[in-house]
């Protein structure tokens, strides 16, 4: 006799449950209540610090990145080294300037003396052309004795020995000073221009030297100005400074 199909299904479920109770293991007998796991939390993400150059953040500054960071960096590097070597030639220059005024002082002196020497020859050459017109004068009288009389030509020679006499008195003094003041005023106005070619030298060579300190300072500053607009105050990321500073 044939089993309908809906019959056959059953006897199997019959079946595979009875051949699954028996497989099934025991129930554990209950324990003791255990002790609830300890969850802990997940650790935070590690805080990325900003920081900036210039020790404060102006709000709403752009983020720098690396590349800048290392650019500004670099830039305060070099405007510090520029700045710090400022000031040892500046004190050079200005101890040079102290003494080229000395050597002013000095060539003043000179001067002076130079001057002194020449009011010496003025004096000398105003009494050579004193004696230059006495001479003169004398040969007039000297030629109008040639033109006198024969028999008065002795007597009015006689009346000019005493001129004569007091010319060459004059003219003997007048050699003397000459060869006393013209070479001293020579020899002083020689070494004057000596030392003021050398001077103006050394002066013009400082002046050279002190613009270009001038200019290379103002440079300087420059850099420091636009340093402190792009650089000074906008914020960059702690890590990105380690980096830098690993050389990566």
């Amino acid at each position: 006799m044939f089993r309908t199909h809906s019959s056959v299904l059953a006897a199997a479920l019959c079946m595979g449950s009875g051949a699954l109770a028996q497989q099934a293991p025991s129930a554990p007998a209950k324990s003791k209540a255990q002790a609830p796991s300890i969850v802990l939390p997940a650790s935070p993400a590690p805080k990325n610090t900003t920081k900036s150059l210039g020790g404060k953040v102006v709000p709403g500054s752009k983020m720098l990145t690396r590349d800048e960071l290392r650019a500004c960096m670099k830039r305060l590097d070099d405007v510090n080294s520029a700045g710090k070597e400022l000031q040892p030639r500046r004190t050079a220059l200005d101890a040079e300037r102290e003494e080229l005024l000395k050597s002013g002082e000095a060539l003043k002196t000179m001067k002076a003396d130079v001057e002194t020497k020449l009011a010496l020859v003025r004096g000398w050459q105003e009494r050579m052309r004193a004696h230059a017109v006495e001479i003169e004068a004398f040969n007039r009288k000297m030629k109008a004795v040639e033109e006198a009389p024969r028999n008065q030509r002795e007597e009015l020679s006689k009346a000019l020995e005493a001129d004569r006499d007091n010319l060459n008195k004059v003219r003997a003094t007048l050699v003397d000073e000459e060869a006393r003041f013209v070479p001293a005023y020579e020899t002083s106005v020689r070494a004057y221009n000596e030392r003021a070619l050398a001077r103006d030298a050394v002066v013009n060579d400082w002046n050279v030297r002190n613009k270009a300190l001038n200019d290379h300072s103002v440079k300087v500053e420059s850099d420091r100005t636009d340093w402190l607009n792009e650089c000074a105050n906008r914020p960059y990321r702690e890590d990105d400074e380690i980096a830098i500073k690993a050389g990566k």
